[in-house]
């Protein structure tokens, strides 16, 4: 999607940074297509597990508004006469509440968070750089596609905790692969001695031009 982007080095892995990626100082490497690092799953949120996270903030959003409803319909809402609790579990109830209330509504953010990462292409690591440097309003990220996140095996694939397939993994992952890496390294130092290779040489206060004939360099070298 960006051609013109070039490659960055890493200088803690000592090797090239696939585009939109982070060093994380916690798990020491570069993660492709960095979000941030999530402390829930002990691991970096990137182009390899961002189906798996949004799965757990789907499923643990679904649990918690299964709690919340359970607690109204047994608890808040029970009008009958069979509705008589104890003092322990009128504090249960009440925590229960107090905690699914809580959690809903930090997922809730978090969900939202991701969606507008997928729609924007701005992971929050990105984001929170641009809006330091006030340069929102100059990103031109693409959003990112669904067959990225959830892979091509279906539709009816999505909502399970699988590992998705890629339509081309070497793209999802930013040619990060050691192989890709290693070929861009090598392209990029044949380009630079090509370069050097055709750049003049300053000679006193001449300049001799490497492809000139050997006996016109010859003239120009000797005293």
């Amino acid at each position: 999607n960006h051609p013109e982007q070039k490659l960055s080095m890493c200088s803690q892995c000592q090797t090239f940074k696939p585009p939109f990626s982070h060093h994380c100082r916690i798990c020491n490497r570069c993660v492709s297509r960095m979000d941030h690092h999530c402390p829930w799953m002990n691991n970096c949120i990137g182009a390899g597990n961002l189906k798996h996270f949004i799965l757990f903030l789907i499923y643990t959003w679904l649990t918690c508004g299964y709690a919340m409803l359970l607690l109204g319909w047994n608890y808040f809402f029970c009008a009958t006469e069979k509705c008589t609790f104890g003092t322990v579990v009128i504090q249960l109830a009440r925590v229960m509440t107090f905690l699914s209330v809580g959690a809903f509504l930090f997922i809730s953010s978090m969900l939202m968070n991701v969606f507008y990462g997928l729609m924007t292409g701005i992971g929050t690591i990105d984001r929170l750089k641009k809006k330091a440097l006030d340069t929102m309003l100059e990103s031109d990220e693409e959003p990112i596609p669904l067959k990225d996140v959830f892979g091509i095996a279906g539709y009816h694939t999505w909502l399970l905790p699988i590992d998705p397939v890629f339509e081309d993994y070497d793209r999802v992952m930013g040619y990060s692969t050691p192989q890709r890496l290693l070929r861009e390294q090598m392209m990029m130092n044949s380009n630079n001695v090509t370069a050097n290779a055709s750049a003049p040489i300053p000679v006193g206060g001449d300049v001799v031009d490497q492809h000139m004939p050997n006996d016109v360099t010859k003239d120009l070298l000797s005293p």
